[in-house]
């Protein structure tokens, strides 16, 4: 039961290699969340409200909150709609097969599977924004492996992707060439490089997906069809964007967008 309900929101079964999807079981949601089903042993089983999920609220990432709740719904009890109360902000509470008090909410990008182009800041977006200088003065970055990982699976989806950076460093050129994606450094206007990128690639700005973080990105963003910031994006950036990661800045932005990506194409 507790599997098949939870398939209904879009986690996927993975059981242990031979054997069959039954207690143990780990579910994959789309957003990189993971839940693991154990047996339910304690008081009050016969009634979930009174038993060991009492007070505990299993926050579940969706792409689509309204399909999701349909979902419940159908899976709930004849004369139950499956939500027992409201959490924070008046969001429906519902009741999962064994009694769990489940939250839902929206994750992700309305339209993500138009896109046909990732454009990417760099520092800030693939770096946490330091640099360091040594004694003479050489500067280098530290990226994240997991963001390289991410611009793969998004390749793998047929999506471009791309750097415009304001910095003219030869360490963005060399993190470039080592995950494979074509840069532009030195860029003054991020607008303007945005618009000849999208014409010489052969793709609407509609299409385009823009990742920045501060200020000198506002123009692009404001002419690209889709913008994500990081966590710890200048709020300007922030205000731009339809997404925020859950990630800061070097920390696998670029990897969580992935999964959003995906999501989107699944």
């Amino acid at each position: 039961m507790s599997i098949a309900f939870y398939g209904g929101l879009g986690f996927v079964a993975t059981p242990e290699p031979g054997g069959a999807a039954g207690p143990g079981t780990l579910l994959l949601g789309a957003f990189g969340q993971s839940l693991r089903l154990i047996p339910a042993v304690g008081r009050g089983l016969a009634h979930p409200e009174d038993g060991p999920a009492r007070g505990l609220v299993l926050r579940l990432m969706v792409a689509d909150v309204a399909a999701a709740d349909r979902a419940i719904r159908s899976a709930s009890p004849a004369g139950s709609d499956g939500t027992p109360g409201t959490g924070v902000g008046g969001a429906p509470l519902y009741r999962g097969p064994d009694g769990e008090l489940i939250l839902l909410e929206a994750r992700g990008l309305p339209g993500l599977e138009r896109v046909r182009l990732v454009v990417y800041d760099f520092d800030g977006v693939m770096t946490d924004n330091r640099v360091f200088v040594d004694q003479d003065g050489r500067e280098s970055v530290a990226a994240n492996r997991s963001d390289g990982l991410g611009v793969g699976i998004i390749r793998r989806l047929g999506v471009d992707q791309c750097i415009l950076s304001t910095e003219t460093n030869p360490v963005v050129m060399a993190r470039a060439d080592k995950i494979g994606l074509a840069a532009e450094g030195g860029v003054a206007d991020k607008a303007a490089a945005l618009t000849a990128l999208a014409q010489r690639r052969g793709v609407s700005l509609a299409e385009i997906l823009f990742v920045g973080n501060d200020v000198n990105d506002a123009g692009a963003m404001a002419l690209a069809g889709f913008c994500v910031a990081p966590a710890d994006a200048h709020p300007a950036a922030a205000a731009l964007a339809g997404y925020v990661t859950l990630a800061r800045g070097g920390r696998g932005v670029i990897r969580e967008l992935a999964d959003l990506l995906a999501a989107s194409r699944a």
